[in-house]
């Protein structure tokens, strides 16, 4: 048992977690006390390794999916009768028109969850999973067959069916959310079941990959729900915190301390060699001019939604900062940001109605042209600049002569790419234009990738 505990921490910390030795430590020595009862081990392992809300998805998944503790053939009964779900005819789009094939009854299916407990549930999500076929254990193959599980049952008719009740005023709001936290955990039952289904057809080297899905710091910012997009902005939020309360470093000349080569070589040349005396430097707290100019136009609508959280979360972190957004042309947000938040700005109705005297697509040389004219001189020395986009330039020239003015002027140019690497050259993509002036550039698709951009060059 305790070298299944060791494997389960060793994919725990593959799986994204930061699991440490003294935790897993800890973990065992728990376990141990309780003589490794089946009963009491997930909350032993849950409370000793799980230090985050993001984290305990993927630790559920991941527990569920390696021990295994589901019953195999478990006999339920809800409201005294079978918990086996009529079937009726249904359409490939759930909405039941067609005569042929199987599906569920949208209204069966309202009845048949109401109020059960989460042990009905987990049954009810093991018949309707039964006799679903799988091909393979990829996650997109999970995701597929859970869609035809919901097309048979009808659920989406169901779900809108309690959407129009709430709508019409048939429904109180308790109501629907006591519904929709239903549906959310039913959900989640039959991709478990798909899941466990996978592993022990397909075997447990797939475990990983299923897990995967779980861990929201890993999933493209366009792949989120609604539920895991406000998760995703807390963590922001502390990541934005953190940035806040860390100074920011360079280095000065001192009379102890780290020897500077540099500057020592620089007066072994000007001496002739002799004497030779050592120059010294320091680190300090110290604050960089930061600007960031971020791409808002639809193509990265979800990606620049959380861009300019950051962007915002650092104007308390840089003692001089400037913000842009742009499309076509690019607009200063600096003073916006200062007292109201993200949301607020999205729903400025002045601000799209700017953008939307255009054509409302990307022209990153029409940008790039904007801010080498009228903003290069207040560039300097100590100015990194940081440009969130993809891009993608809608087949118009780069701009790229622009952007190498500018790089002559700041500090640094970074690019943060929503994009997967191999798409930054394919199509109307010009990344390769706009590399070479680029200290680096990054792949910042998920929550991790964006965490580690941060702490690099933030």
């Amino acid at each position: 048992m305790k070298q299944l505990l060791v494997e389960f921490v060793r994919l725990l910390r593959q799986a994204g977690l930061t699991v440490t030795t003294m935790e897993a430590v800890d973990a065992l020595k728990a376990a141990e006390l309780t003589c490794f009862d089946p009963a009491l081990l997930r909350g032993v392992l849950e409370t000793t390794l799980v230090k985050s809300t993001w984290e305990r998805p993927v630790f559920t998944a991941l527990f569920e999916l390696y021990f295994d503790l589901a019953p195999a053939t478990p006999v339920i009964q809800a409201n005294s009768e079978s918990t086996v779900l009529t079937i009726k005819g249904a359409t490939a789009d759930g909405s039941g028109r067609s005569s042929s094939g199987a599906g569920g009854d949208a209204e069966g299916l309202l009845e048949t969850i109401n109020n059960q407990p989460a042990a009905i549930l987990e049954e009810l999500a093991r018949q309707f999973t039964a006799d679903i076929p799988l091909t393979n254990a990829e996650p997109a193959e999970i995701s597929q067959k859970l869609r035809q599980v919901q097309v048979n049952l009808r659920w989406f008719e169901a779900v809108n069916k309690v959407e129009r009740n709430y709508a019409t005023g048939q429904m109180k709001e308790a109501a629907l959310l006591k519904w929709q936290k239903t549906f959310a955990q039913l959900e989640a039952l039959l991709r478990r079941e798909l899941e466990r289904k996978a592993i022990k057809q397909f075997g447990r080297q797939h475990i990983l990959k299923l897990v995967e899905h779980a861990n929201i710091r890993r999933r493209e910012f366009d792949c989120l729900a609604a539920a895991e997009i406000i998760a995703v902005e807390q963590e922001i939020g502390k990541l934005a915190k953190k940035m806040a309360e860390s100074p920011g470093i360079r280095l000065r000349r001192a009379k102890r301390g780290k020897v500077d080569i540099r500057r020592t070589f620089q007066e072994v040349i000007r001496t002739g060699g002799c004497p030779l005396h050592l120059k010294y430097r320091d680190k300090i707290k110290s604050k960089v001019d930061l600007w960031l100019l971020c791409d808002v136009s639809n193509s990265v609508e979800r990606f620049s939604r959380f861009m300019l959280q950051l962007v915002q979360a650092a104007q308390r972190r840089y003692a001089n900062i400037r913000s842009f957004v742009f499309i076509d042309e690019a607009v200063e947000v600096t003073d916006w940001f200062k007292s109201q938040d993200v949301n607020a700005f999205l729903q400025a109705r002045h601000l799209r109605d700017r953008f939307n005297r255009r054509v409302g697509l990307s022209r990153y040389d029409l940008v790039f042209e904007q801010m080498a004219r009228y903003e290069l001189a207040a560039i300097g020395g100590r100015t990194k600049l940081i440009i969130l986009g993809d891009g993608r330039n809608n087949w118009h020239p780069g701009g790229a002569d622009e952007l190498a003015k500018i790089a002559e002027q700041a500090q640094s140019i970074y690019w943060l790419n929503p994009l997967p690497e191999e798409e930054w050259l394919e199509g109307d993509c010009l990344m390769k234009e706009y590399q070479p002036y680029c200290q680096q550039v990054f792949e910042c698709r998920n929550l991790e990738q964006l965490t580690e951009v941060a702490n690099r060059i933030l």
